[in-house]
């Protein structure tokens, strides 16, 4: 099959650190058609080249009978529309987390592209994250025994500066780019990969910076008691935008006969940020000084050993993408729509339990 052509919405992060490195990481899979820039200033032809065609209107991108597969990285309520014209005009489509800002509007996409024999897919690189990676490889091993309690987080530290003005639409109350849709969105789908969905979800969502906007969450998933275990799992996920400390903890995982301690983010996003390719030396490494910690407890006494971390390769959602396309058969897609509609399912309870103040029952 011929590398599939390639148009990707929107001109931000995005198309710098993930879709257009990735793209170009496949050149036997895919090949970058379009761009579309509805405000043209010159970014796309600054990250793809002079050569990349732009477009300003996404009919120019549906009506387009050369492009295969629509991109679709452009503010959270754009989503739904966007991905139903590429849809519609028989594109397979990839979309930004989150899919998009309801159930509903994600179980009608879903149905749509089923009803048209399309792919349509959820960009959820974190999957392939370098630690993410590890931990799936950890439980997966048994050394930790059943796991009891699981704790991700996503925090950042970034206080408001004096004469602070909102950087754009993520600032912007009203575009469902709460921190439970921007950064939620990935660590529930993480924990509904590792563990299924839960019974029940508690969470609060918390403008910590008073700006009119929840940049912050914290959310409880429980569960019944892992294999082997009597002790039911509790799953906390949470993510601010003041926490205050230099190392910030990304998971704490313990279990029956030990535990898992990490700090520190996936190098492959900086790494691309900074003007390096997938193909460069040390992509998906992390650095020993930022591998994780086994505890065990054995003979009275506690060992702690240093876990090399496993290397991180986001093309792999692409490559995912390409084999689901050219078999004809979404169910290869190692994001499946069914996945991402959960993750909005949990993400909707949590903003209803944040309202009510009480723990939601999961209806599956």
């Amino acid at each position: 099959m011929a590398p599939l052509r390639v148009s990707i919405l929107g001109t931000g992060l995005s198309l710098q650190a993930f879709h257009y490195p990735l793209i170009t990481a496949l050149p036997g899979k895919f090949v970058l058609h379009s761009v579309l820039e509805r405000t043209p200033r010159g970014k796309a032809q600054e990250v793809a080249g002079n050569d990349i065609k732009v477009v300003t209107t996404i009919d120019e991108v549906v009506n387009d009978k050369d492009v295969d597969v629509v991109v679709i990285s452009t503010p959270n309520n754009t989503h739904f529309p966007y991905a139903k014209a590429a849809l519609n005009a028989g594109k397979h489509v990839m979309v930004e987390k989150p899919v998009t800002p309801t159930v509903e509007e994600a179980e009608e996409l879903a149905a749509l592209a089923k009803s048209k024999g399309l792919v349509f897919c959820v960009y959820q690189n974190r999957r392939w994250d370098a630690d993410f990676l590890t931990l799936q490889k950890l439980i997966k091993d048994g050394k930790l025994g059943p796991i009891h309690e699981f704790n991700s987080r996503f925090d950042r530290y970034r206080p408001l500066p004096a004469g602070h003005v909102a950087a754009g639409w993520k600032e912007l109350p009203g575009n469902h780019n709460e921190a439970i849709y921007n950064l939620g969105s990935h660590i529930i789908d993480q924990a509904i990969t590792l563990f299924g969905v839960p019974d029940r979800v508690f969470n609060r969502n918390i403008d910590q910076r008073g700006i009119g906007l929840d940049e912050a969450f914290e959310m409880t998933l429980y569960y019944p008691p892992s294999a082997g275990s009597k002790t039911p799992l509790t799953v906390n996920l949470g993510a601010s935008i003041l926490s205050s400390v230099p190392e910030q903890l990304r998971y704490l995982v313990k279990g029956a006969n030990g535990s898992y301690l990490k700090f520190g983010l996936d190098p492959q996003e900086p790494f691309l940020r900074g003007g390096k390719t997938v193909a460069d030396e040390g992509y998906g490494i992390e650095p020993e000084s930022a591998w994780g910690s086994v505890s065990t407890f054995a003979d009275g006494k506690w060992a702690t050993e240093k876990l090399k971390t496993e290397n991180g390769w986001y093309p792999a959602i692409y490559e995912s993408l390409y084999d689901a396309v050219e078999a004809k058969d979404p169910s290869r897609l190692a994001v499946k729509p069914e996945q991402a509609i959960w993750t909005m399912k949990i993400i909707e309870l949590g903003n209803q339990s944040s309202k009510e103040g009480r723990i939601i029952d999961v209806k599956k």
